[in-house]
């Protein structure tokens, strides 16, 4: 809708006689996007990806620690940081998966890391600090992203589909006005250039929406009105 206005706004709506529909549409375009700009964050959502950074960075500097060690010559800790390897491999890079997955990652692995069996390994290699600090983001992330679900849970949504059912019909309006003059042979230039990208531009759009839903043209949705070519 948005490109829409600023295709019509540089044809002008007085090139299609509809300065009083596009006021309209207009008005309506501006109340649809004060509905989408209702605010659906919260300052938690920074707060919970610092602190994912973290733990990022945390699990990467306990990971190149392992693999600095197997470097070394000193027997014992090469034996313990290829136990260790062994273990974080299971696990794969927990950074590469959702937030709930890491979350269960990394509780699984720094338990895993405090068994007596592993517990002599992570001393062996000095990462003792690093898996307590490593297990005490995971639990200060997960109390994060519950209180932030709880607050975006009890937060006020826009009215969104209701304003687009508003705009929707004005939108067909102006479209049909373009096609009464592309029918009785009065375009312009103008009118069939911006007939042209308006067109593409919905292609676009739909062919961004189909690929998103897992589907290309499957007819299941009715297509907006889109101006006719000459």
């Amino acid at each position: 809708m948005s490109d829409f206005k600023s295709l019509l706004i540089a044809l002008t709506p007085v090139a299609i006689h509809s300065e009083a529909e596009f006021a309209d549409f207009d008005a309506a375009l501006t109340k649809l996007d004060d509905e989408l700009r209702v605010d659906q964050g919260t300052v938690l959502t920074e707060q919970l990806q610092n602190l994912d950074q973290d733990r990022d960075n945390v699990w990467r500097a306990i990971d190149m620690r392992i693999n600095a060690t197997l470097l070394c010559t000193i027997p014992e800790e090469v034996e313990a940081a290829k136990s260790l390897r062994r273990l974080f491999d299971l696990y794969g890079d927990v950074r590469r998966v959702s937030y709930n997955e890491q979350t269960a990652g990394l509780t699984n692995l720094g338990g895993d890391l405090t068994q007596r069996e592993n517990a002599g390994f992570v001393a062996t290699c000095g990462l003792g600090t690093w898996v307590s600090h490593l297990n005490n983001l995971n639990v200060a992330f997960k109390a994060k992203q519950d209180e932030r679900d709880t607050v975006l849970a009890n937060k006020k949504s826009g009215n969104a589909k209701v304003v687009r059912l508003e705009i929707d019909p004005l939108y067909e309006l102006l479209v049909e006005r373009v096609n009464a003059l592309v029918s009785l042979n009065m375009q312009t230039p103008e009118i069939e250039n911006f007939i042209i990208e308006l067109n593409q531009k919905i292609k676009t759009l739909e062919n961004t929406i189909a690929i998103r839903e897992g589907r290309k043209d499957s007819g299941e949705e009715e297509e907006p009105p889109t101006p006719e070519d000459e």
